[in-house]
């Protein structure tokens, strides 16, 4: 089947001595939040149309499935006939199934085989079918998605936006905020949030993120393996006398004067030295430290601040700050 952009999930082609039937399924799938074309539905628009193209496109190009209620009336009426030419010109034009069938008795139905896989509607009530098709439209997006993150693999997607918006408990907008996406390649894109509190990034290559968060007044804030497909907000909340900062190979921290630089070396150990700064007291430098436990620098004038190295890969490295 074609990855295209249907307008309608799936349209009702059937008799209309079997309305009462089709009226219910056709609700229940608009309750279940399916794109259906049903006649009823689109009194409004079918006014003053030229009924015959009209309905040719319709059953032929701009539903993802028909599902075809046979009864013997369906043969005998000229509009199910013209429907069922318009579908069974798309079908066969699709290596993969668009008529669905679904039998009311054991009508003939040109072009119709007797081995297509079809529903018997005696033993369904409007709700079960419904749900039947539901089931089966799922199917098929999943469908899609597992053969589009193949391909996705192999071809880069159009550049998009992606945007996060940073709030505070108070529901304010927070500007000003770091925002970093890290590739597991250790590539990344930097931001800050607007006076709106969103941070924008153009999206180039299908990639999962870890999004890193850092404010002068607020904790840093970490999420691993997000999917920018879709904008999120985050929302942020002070604690005490804690900031955060996002340094990229050396950086300086508020509050004390000199510089640091985090280096990973060895495999995974991770080592920090300090340009005229004192670590845990004056140890020797460079210093092994881990992720998330608490390291102390005091600089030439005494002044004295706790670090936590909450994320760091590649030159990048999240980090909580605050006064003991």
């Amino acid at each position: 089947m074609q990855n295209k952009n249907y307008e309608y999930d799936v349209a009702l082609s059937f008799a209309g001595e079997n309305r009462a039937y089709v009226e219910e399924v056709a609700n229940s799938l608009r309750l279940r939040g399916v794109k259906v074309f049903y006649d009823l539905f689109e009194e409004t628009n079918l006014w003053g149309k030229n009924l015959y193209e009209y309905l040719s496109e319709i059953y032929q190009n701009r539903a993802r499935y028909t599902v075809l209620f046979i009864s013997g009336f369906y043969n005998q009426k000229v509009w199910t006939n013209h429907e069922r030419m318009s579908m069974q010109a798309r079908a066969f034009q699709e290596s993969s199934e668009y008529i669905l069938p679904a039998r009311f008795d054991d009508t003939e139905i040109p072009g119709i085989l007797r081995t297509v896989g079809y529903i018997d509607l005696n033993k369904r009530t409007p709700s079960e079918f419904a749900g039947l098709i539901e089931k089966k439209l799922k199917k098929e997006q999943n469908f899609l998605k597992g053969r589009l993150s193949k391909i996705s693999t192999l071809v880069n997607p159009k550049p998009f936006i992606f945007t996060i918006k940073v709030l505070n408990e108070k529901e304010e907008v927070v500007h000003n905020a770091k925002v970093v996406l890290m590739a597991n390649n250790s590539t990344y894109l930097e931001g800050f949030s607007d006076e709106n509190g969103l941070a924008h990034f153009v999206i180039r290559t299908r990639k999962l993120y870890t999004i890193l968060i850092a404010h002068p007044e607020y904790p840093a804030i970490l999420f691993k393996n997000i999917n920018p497909k879709d904008d999120i907000q985050v929302t942020i909340e002070k604690k005490g006398e804690s900031g955060s900062i996002i340094i990229n190979g050396t950086g300086e921290i508020p509050g004390i004067s000199g510089k640091i630089e985090p280096v990973s070396r060895s495999g995974d150990a991770l080592w920090l030295s300090a340009d005229n700064v004192a670590i845990e007291g004056g140890v020797p430098q460079p210093y092994n430290f881990e992720l998330n436990k608490s390291i102390s620098l005091e600089d030439n004038a005494g002044n004295i601040i706790n670090l936590v190295f909450i994320f760091f890969q590649g030159r990048i490295a999240l980090i909580d700050y605050s006064r003991p």
